[in-house]
């Protein structure tokens, strides 16, 4: 008889937590489980761990790989949906834990909402100090806010898109995954999950979400991939081929090449923080290849309309432009300082249009800036005190953020007219 739900739990060298991880799939309020315990050749006494968990519980199953694949968790994944029987299928990091409840809360949901997919909300903790963390995730409140999404909408599946990739929180509908041959992208890549969680969202017609904690996620062990420094991160940016290549092929490329190259963007400003400029270089052939699939204008209208920080844009600026020197010398710390370099920084980044779009808004900031206080008598200034500073500093704070390299979004423009109008 088929089980509700296969848990796929992947391993390699962790000893230390693959126990604890085992227990707490293991204690499970939904028991109709099969779980699968994927290794892949784990050195140490990670398999003798597996086993013998087997032999206690019938409904572990375990696959003891004799070397580690070249494809890493892609291929262990793979493994698992391959081997699943199950009506959903989860995924479970042989290093994580879970409440016990976690599974079942979303086996019920994801069945009596017939969703393709559910997820819940996850803590990081780190291995030493046991410190938690809440991820970084602003897409998560506004969808979670609302338990059952229909997503067969473009607008909807790209609000899905903005979420963390991760699949140890979610559980899939077998039937989704089998009839639309879903897999990890298997390659010398690492982030795996970003690409499989585009297949799975771009496939789905309904996901739900239980605003819960129910996930809490090892950081910072040895042997994560988040810990591996150097040049090795740089394999992330494969993920934008595999992305782009699949929305191509599906004839989808029209409709999300934004988000394409939201993901790419997104994914320099991370890499760029954490990689040393040692390796500018290779960031920056890298790179290239994947920022020449938009056009220059593309990419400067996409900018216009986003909030980077003025290194990201820099680094795109000189992918736009072909310039290795220009890449090295933005990784090694500089910025636009000077009127003029500030005036260049924002044409390469703008276009000739998008620049002067930009000093017109400026322009109006300032007007409104000098009407508040020639308009403003004594009594006004006293009782609106604290609102005419805030407005100041709001207004002097957007102007630096422009001259900086930042652009004002037409809804904060908004916000900060309304205020003044309020005032007036």
């Amino acid at each position: 008889m088929t089980a509700k739900l296969s848990i796929i739990v992947t391993s390699y060298n962790i000893e230390k937590y693959i126990g604890e991880c085992l227990d707490n799939v293991l204690a499970q309020t939904l028991e109709d489980i099969e779980i699968i315990v994927v290794d892949d050749g784990s050195k140490d006494s990670t398999p003798k761990i597996i086993e013998s968990y087997a032999e206690k519980d019938k409904r572990i199953i375990p696959i003891l790989m004799k070397e580690n694949s070249p494809g890493g968790v892609a291929t262990v994944a793979n493994i698992g949906m391959e081997a699943a029987t199950g009506e959903f299928i989860g995924f479970a990091d042989g290093d994580d834990l879970y409440d016990p409840t976690m599974f079942e809360k979303l086996y019920n949901i994801a069945v009596a909402e017939n969703a393709d997919v559910a997820m819940c909300n996850f803590l990081e903790f780190e291995t030493e100090t046991g410190i938690e963390n809440a991820p970084y995730e602003p897409a998560w409140a506004t969808l979670a806010n609302k338990p059952v999404w229909d997503i067969r909408s473009v607008e909807n599946k790209k609000k899905v898109l903005e979420l963390l990739p991760v699949p140890w929180r979610k559980i899939y509908k077998r039937k989704l995954i089998t009839d639309n041959n879903l897999k990890f992208p298997v390659g010398k890549y690492f982030f795996e999950d970003n690409g499989f969680h585009w297949f799975v969202t771009l496939t789905s017609d309904k996901v739900c979400f239980i605003d819960e904690v129910l996930c809490y996620h090892r950081r910072n062990r040895a042997g994560q991939t988040m810990m591996a420094g150097g040049d090795r991160l740089l394999g992330v940016f494969l993920q934008h081929q595999v992305i782009f290549d699949y929305l191509e092929k599906s004839k989808m490329l029209a409709q999300y090449r934004e988000y394409s190259l939201n993901w790419l963007v997104g994914h320099i400003a991370w890499v760029s923080q954490v990689l040393t400029p040692t390796f500018s270089t290779e960031f920056y052939e890298t790179l290239l290849p994947h920022v020449k699939r938009y056009q220059k204008g593309e990419i400067q209208s996409y900018l216009s309309t986003r909030f980077y920080d003025r290194k990201t844009v820099g680094l795109v600026i000189a992918l736009m432009k072909e310039s290795s020197a220009d890449f090295s010398k933005v990784m090694n710390g500089w910025v636009a300082k000077t009127k003029a370099e500030k005036l260049r920084f924002n044409y390469d980044k703008l276009g000739p249009g998008g620049l002067l779009h930009m000093l017109v808004r400026i322009g109006k900031h300032k007007f409104i800036e000098r009407g508040l206080h020639r308009k403003s008598t004594r009594a006004l200034l006293i009782e609106n005190n604290a609102r005419l500073d805030s407005i100041h500093w709001r207004l002097s704070e957007l102007e630096r953020m422009i001259e900086s390299g930042f652009i004002l979004q037409e809804q904060r423009i908004a916000e900060i007219k309304k205020q003044v109008e309020e005032i007036k």
